[in-house]
C-alpha cells in the first residue's frame, strides 16, 4: 500500500510555499502551478526551450511528491546523474539519491551487506540511467547477473510452501547471497500486498511464466528479447519498488520500443494506480510530427485520446507546408492555417507546457531595444570555403573526389566516404592513409598493369583517381592539417580570442577535432613563445599510434603557417627555459597553499572541509617522490582560478579549493552510510580517487588553450572542462566537443557565447541542443547585453556560425537542416515563416501569421 497522500496534498505543498520560493522566477512557477492543475489526471509533457531551467520545475515537484509520502523515479542520460544530485541537494540536503543506478552491479549492491544499508524501495528519490536496461548477458555471463529471477521464484516457494524448490540447496549458480537477500526483500514486500496491487500482479506474473528446472538457469536463457529477460527485468523492478512520479528527462532520446529507455518505462518502472509521469524535453519533434505520438506514449496517454491529437498535429503540419508557398498571395492558406494552429495548440494543450525564449525578460528586452525580430538575439552567419579561393592542391583533391564518386558511382565505402565527408577531410585522409599500405610504393609502370589486368574500367578509372588525390599528400594527418575548412575555421576563432570571446566548437568525428585542437594550441604556443609569454607546456609531444594525438605535425604545420619556421628542437629549447621559471613559481606557492585554505577555512562547507583535513593528512603522510600531488592541486587551483598570475588572496586559494572539489566528485560521492555528510573517515577513503583524477588531470604538462571533449573523456575530467570554460581568463578557452557528449546536460554558458557547427547534423533538434549549450539563463550574452545597455557600444548577439564547403555534398546537407529547422520552429518556436522572407510590403502578414502560431506558455 503506497503511503503517497495524493496529487492534492502535492498541490497543496507546493502552493503554501510557492509565492516565496526565491529559487524559481515568475515563468517557473507558472509552470508549476499549470503542472499542479493536470497532473492529477493526466501525464505531462515539459517542452521548454534549452536553457530555461526545466530542471528546477521539476525539483519542485519531486520534493513535494516526497513531502507527501510519494516516491520519484528520475530517469536520465548516464551523464546527467551528477547535475541531478546537485539540483535535488540544492533544492534540499539529502533529497538526492546517493548514486545514479547505471548498471545491474550498481543494483546488486544495495544488498551487498544484506539489510543494514537503505534498499532501493525504501528511498523516495532514484535516479536511473537512461542506459540501465543495456545488459549484455550470454552464455559466459556469472550467474550474478541472471539469478535474482530463480531466486525471487525460489523465495516465493518458500514463503507458500515453507520449503525451497527441490535442488536449491546444491545448484551452484544460486550461491550468489546479493541476489537471495534481494530476492528475500522482494518477497516480504510483495507477497501479502492486495491482489490489486501492481507490484502484486508482477509477482504472479513472474511466478506463473518462470519454470524450475535444469533448462531454467544459464545466461543463454536471458538474452536480449528473450522471455526470461522480460521476467528478469520485472523481477528488478520489483526491487526498485514502485513509484508515484517518474520523470524522464530528455524524454526525446531512444523512442525505439527496444531501446533500453522504452524498455525501463514499460518493463521495469512499476508506477502506483494514480502515478503520474513527467516527459522533459526542449525537442519534442525533431524530424517529423510523427514524433508526436511517440512523445504522448511516453506519458502513458491512451490512443484513444491521441487520435484527435495527432490529427490535427497531422493538419496543422500540411497547413504550414501550404502557408509557406502562398502565404503573401493567398488569404485562403492564412485562413486555414490560423484555424489549424487553434486546433493544433488546443489540442495539445491539456499535456504540453513550453516556455521559450520570447517569454525571457531579457530577450523581451533586446527586442524593444534592438526593433529586430525576438528570435534575432541569435545570429547564425556562414564560415564558407569556396573552392575558387582554394589552393593548387586543393583545387585538384576537389576535382579528384568529383571524378571518383563520378568514376565509382559510389559503389565502394571509400569513394562514398570521400566525397560525402570532402568538407572535413575524413574520408580523404582514409584514402591517403590505405595507400601508404597497397600502392603508394608501386611505379607507375606496376600500377597500369595491375589496372589492365581489371576487367573494371570503372575499377581503373577509381584507381586512377585515388592515385592523384595520394599523389598531393604523403599522409592523412598531414592532409588534414592543411585542409582549407579547418583553417578558416582557426582564423575566425583566433579573431574571436583576440576579442576576448571564447568559443564552443560541435563536430563528429574525432580525427579532425584533435587535428583542429592541435593546431590552435600549437600556434598559440609559438605566438607566446615569440612574444616571451608564459605557455604550460615543457615540450612537443609525440604519442604512441593509439591515442593519435602527436603534436609534431601541428607544431611543424603552425611553425610554416606563421612565417616561423622553427624546427622542433628549436621550439622545445625555448619552451624548456620559459617552463623553468614558471616551475619555480609553482614550487614557491604551493609551499603555502595548504597555510592559504586554512586561513580562510571559514568558506569550507563540512564536506569540503573535511576533504582539505583529507588532503592536508596526505601531503604530512606522503614520502618525498610523492609531493608532485601538492604540485598538481596548486597547479589545478591556480589554472582554475581567473588570475592570470599567482597572485591570489588567500578567500581565492580557497574559493579554488571548493571549485576543484566540486568539478573531481560527485553530489554525494564518498557518502557510504548515506547520512548526507562525508566524515572524516569516509573523505580519508575518497581522498585517493579525488588524488588519481587531479593527477590525471595535470600530471602532464601540456598546454591547453583548446581542449578535446570525446566519448573517451571521464566524467571528472569533464566537470574541470566546464568549470574551466566557464571561467573568463581560464584554460580553455576553445572546447571542440564531440556531438554526442556535448550536446546535453552541460552548461557552457558563463563565458562563452559563439558555437561553431563544424559537422552538419541532420536533425535540428541535435543542433538546438548545441546551440543551448550557450543560450541559457545567466549566460554571458545576457551579460554583455545588460553592459551594453549600461554603457553603450554594439549589441552583442549569441553567433551561430556554420562551416560550409561550397559546392559540395556537405552545402547540401545544410540545406536539408535548414527545411528541418523551419519545420521545428513553426511547431514550438512560433516561427512560421523565415525571418528572412519578411519584408515592408508583408510585413504586416507575416506579424499576423507569427501571433497566431501555437502558444503552449503556461
Amino acid at each position: 500500500m503506497s503511503n503517497f497522500l495524493g496529487w492534492e496534498k502535492v498541490a497543496k505543498i507546493i502552493k503554501d510555499t510557492l509565492a516565496f520560493n526565491e529559487r524559481l522566477n515568475s515563468t517557473q512557477k507558472e509552470s508549476v502551478n499549470a503542472i499542479l492543475n493536470r497532473i492529477a489526471n493526466t501525464g505531462v509533457i515539459i517542452a521548454d526551450e534549452v536553457g530555461m531551467g526545466k530542471t528546477r520545475i521539476a525539483v519542485e515537484l519531486i520534493h513535494a511528491v516526497k513531502q507527501a509520502g510519494g516516491r520519484t523515479a528520475i530517469i536520465v542520460p548516464t551523464t546527467l546523474g551528477f547535475q541531478w544530485q546537485k539540483e535535488l541537494n540544492d533544492r534540499e540536503a539529502d533529497l538526492a539519491p546517493q548514486h545514479t543506478v547505471n548498471s545491474l552491479w550498481r543494483f546488486m549492491s544495495a544488498w551487498a551487506d544484506g539489510d543494514k544499508q537503505e534498499h532501493w524501495d525504501k528511498q523516495s528519490v532514484i535516479l536511473l540511467s537512461q542506459n540501465f536496461a543495456n545488459w549484455r548477458i550470454g552464455g559466459n555471463s556469472h550467474s550474478s547477473r541472471w539469478a535474482l529471477l530463480p531466486e525471487v521464484y525460489a523465495q516465493w516457494r518458500k514463503a507458500k510452501n515453507n520449503r525451497l524448490p527441490n535442488g536449491y540447496n546444491s545448484h551452484e549458480d544460486l550461491k550468489y547471497m546479493d541476489a537471495e537477500y534481494c530476492a528475500r526483500r522482494i518477497v516480504e514486500q510483495t507477497y501479502y500486498l492486495s491482489n490489486s496491487d501492481p507490484r502484486k500482479k508482477i509477482l504472479y506474473c513472474i511466478i506463473e511464466n518462470f519454470e524450475w528446472g535444469v533448462n531454467s538457469f544459464g545466461g543463454d536463457n536471458f538474452s536480449a528479447g528473450s522471455e526470461y529477460r522480460n521476467l528478469l527485468e520485472k523481477t528488478v523492478g520489483l526491487g526498485l519498488g514502485s513509484f508515484d512520479l517518474v520523470v524522464i528527462d530528455e524524454a526525446h532520446k531512444s523512442r525505439g520500443e527496444s531501446s533500453s529507455l522504452s524498455r525501463i518505462l514499460n518493463e521495469i518502472i512499476i508506477q502506483n494506480d494514480n502515478g503520474r509521469r513527467l516527459a522533459m524535453t526542449a525537442t519534442p519533434v525533431e524530424l517529423n510530427v510523427e514524433q508526436w505520438q511517440q512523445m504522448l506514449n511516453r506519458i502513458e496517454l491512451s490512443e484513444s485520446d491521441q487520435q484527435p491529437i495527432l490529427k490535427s498535429v497531422d493538419n496543422y503540419a500540411k497547413a504550414v507546408a501550404k502557408l509557406k508557398l502562398y502565404w503573401k498571395v493567398d488569404e485562403q492558406s492564412r485562413l486555414s492555417f490560423q484555424r489549424a494552429a487553434r486546433a493544433f495548440e488546443n489540442s495539445l494543450k491539456p499535456y504540453l507546457l513550453r516556455r521559450d525564449k520570447r517569454q525571457d525578460p531579457t530577450i523581451q528586452q533586446f527586442h524593444s531595444v534592438s526593433n529586430l525580430p525576438i528570435n534575432a538575439y541569435r545570429k547564425h552567419t556562414q564560415v564558407e570555403i569556396k573552392v575558387e579561393e582554394l589552393s593548387e592542391q586543393w583545387k585538384q583533391i576537389v576535382c579528384s573526389v568529383e571524378g571518383l564518386s563520378a568514376a565509382s558511382i559510389m559503389q565502394d565505402a571509400t569513394s562514398k566516404r570521400a566525397r560525402l565527408t570532402l568538407a572535413n577531410g575524413h574520408g580523404i585522409a582514409a584514402i591517403i592513409d590505405n595507400s601508404a599500405y597497397s600502392s603508394h610504393e608501386d611505379d607507375d609502370d606496376e600500377l597500369e598493369s595491375d589496372l589492365n589486368n581489371d576487367d573494371s574500367k570503372k575499377l581503373q578509372r577509381a584507381h586512377w583517381w585515388k592515385k592523384q588525390i595520394t599523389e598531393v599528400y604523403a599522409s592523412g594527418d598531414e592532409s588534414l592539417y592543411q585542409h582549407p575548412a579547418l583553417l578558416k575555421v582557426i582564423s575566425e576563432i583566433e579573431n574571436n580570442l583576440m576579442l576576448g570571446q571564447k568559443a564552443l566548437v560541435f563536430g563528429k568525428l574525432t580525427k579532425p577535432m584533435r587535428i583542429l585542437v592541435n593546431l590552435l594550441n600549437a600556434r598559440e604556443m609559438l605566438r607566446r613563445l615569440d612574444k616571451k609569454e608564459f605557455w604550460p607546456q615543457t615540450k612537443v609531444h609525440i604519442s604512441d599510434k593509439e591515442n593519435d594525438d602527436s603534436e609534431v605535425h601541428a607544431a611543424k604545420f603552425a611553425s610554416k603557417q606563421l612565417g616561423l619556421n622553427w624546427s622542433i628542437d628549436e621550439i622545445n629549447d625555448r619552451l624548456k627555459r620559459q617552463y623553468e621559471k614558471h616551475a619555480n613559481q609553482v614550487d614557491q606557492t604551493k609551499q603555502h597553499l595548504i597555510e592559504n585554505i586554512e586561513h580562510s577555512i571559514s568558506l569550507l562547507d563540512t564536506r569540503c572541509e573535511q576533504l582539505f583535513k583529507a588532503f592536508k593528512k596526505s601531503v604530512e603522510q606522503a614520502c618525498s617522490e610523492e609531493h608532485a600531488v601538492l604540485t598538481f592541486m596548486t597547479r589545478a587551483i591556480y589554472e582554475l582560478s581567473d588570475s592570470s598570475d599567482f597572485n591570489l588572496t588567500s578567500e581565492e586559494v580557497a574559493q579554488g579549493f571548493i571549485d576543484l572539489m566540486g568539478a573531481v566528485t560527485a553530489e554525494n560521492e564518498g557518502d557510504a552510510d548515506g547520512d548526507g555528510q562525508l566524515d572524516e573517515k569516509e573523505a580519508s577513503k575518497l581522498w585517493p580517487c579525488i588524488e588519481a583524477r587531479v593527477k590525471e588531470e595535470y600530471e602532464h604538462v601540456r598546454g591547453g588553450m583548446a581542449r578535446l571533449m570525446y566519448g573517451n573523456t571521464s566524467a571528472a575530467s569533464r566537470r574541470m572542462l566546464q568549470l574551466g570554460f566557464n571561467r573568463k581568463n581560464s584554460f580553455p578557452y576553445v572546447l571542440v566537443a564531440q556531438s554526442v557528449v556535448g550536446r546535453e546536460g552541460l552548461n557552457l554558458h558563463q563565458a562563452c557565447r559563439f558555437v561553431y557547427l563544424l559537422h552538419p547534423e541532420w536533425n535540428p533538434g541535435v543542433v538546438e541542443q548545441q546551440i543551448g549549450r550557450v543560450d541559457r539563463l545567466g549566460s554571458r550574452w545576457e551579460k554583455e547585453f545588460y553592459e551594453q545597455q549600461d554603457q553603450g557600444g554594439e549589441l552583442p548577439f549569441i553567433e551561430i556560425k556554420q562551416v560550409i564547403f561550397k559546392g559540395t555534398y556537405d552545402e547540401y546537407n545544410w540545406q536539408v537542416l535548414h527545411a528541418r529547422w523551419d519545420q521545428l520552429r513553426s511547431q514550438l518556436h512560433g516561427v512560421v515563416i523565415p525571418i528572412s522572407e519578411r519584408d515592408d510590403a508583408f510585413s504586416h502578414y507575416y506579424d499576423e501569421l507569427c501571433s497566431a502560431a501555437p502558444d503552449f506558455t503556461p
